[in-house]
């Protein structure tokens, strides 16, 4: 079961992937150009991580644990690019999240141990800029087209998900990590943060 829902959502990332190429010319000039080369990287990170896990029966935490680094560095330089107030949140959160990486790369064994304490405050980062940009958004006119608007999707899909996860990571002593529930809700949550990423890059096609 956890095999087949973890490839479930590993379709919806190759799905928001080839449509960030397909859709490549319409925001190579955009602050979202390099979604495309991070989509990439994601499903390349998340076919390694299940082989490795399912075919050779180990660990493979030591992948996450890149990923924790690779994803929230990309998602804080993004949003420094995307806000256009505010800016200093970031440079509050990138230094909080690279204090407790560094802690938990020296308290834990990268191989066999999750960084969670980066994970939970790399979270609520990102939830408190995506609630910076839906500030800004609704003192704009841009607002009556969000619905066409790339970064808004991009910004959602990043709001419900990790709205979802936060949770999991706060009761994670409460809860048995890759327990069906765990997997099943990392799922859903994976569906909707790829979900929103296709819905950004299709509704490129509907500009001119």
């Amino acid at each position: 079961m956890k095999f087949l829902t973890n490839t479930f959502f590993l379709y919806f990332q190759i799905a928001a992937l080839v449509a960030a190429i397909w859709y490549w010319k319409r925001y190579k000039h955009s602050t979202q150009r390099h979604f495309l080369w991070f989509l990439m990287y994601v499903v390349c990170h998340e076919i390694v991580g299940l082989s490795y896990k399912y075919f050779f029966k180990m660990s493979n935490d030591i992948f996450y644990n890149l990923y924790t680094i690779i994803s929230f560095l990309f998602y804080f330089l993004w949003f420094y690019k995307i806000l256009q107030k505010r800016k200093w949140f970031v440079h509050i959160i990138l230094t909080t999240f690279s204090i407790l990486f560094l802690y938990d790369l020296f308290d834990k064994n990268p191989f066999h141990e999750l960084y969670l304490n980066p994970i939970i405050v790399g979270s609520f980062g990102v939830l408190i800029l995506t609630i910076s940009y839906f500030v800004e958004l609704l003192n704009t006119d841009s607002i009556v087209s969000f619905a066409r608007s790339q970064t808004f999707w991009i910004v959602t899909g990043l709001f419900s998900f990790y709205i979802g996860l936060l949770p999991l990571l706060l009761f994670h002593a409460y809860l048995k990590y890759g327990s069906d529930f765990y997997t099943i809700v990392i799922t859903v949550l994976n569906v909707v943060l790829y979900g929103c990423y296709l819905k950004s890059f299709l509704c490129l096609k509907q500009k001119t």
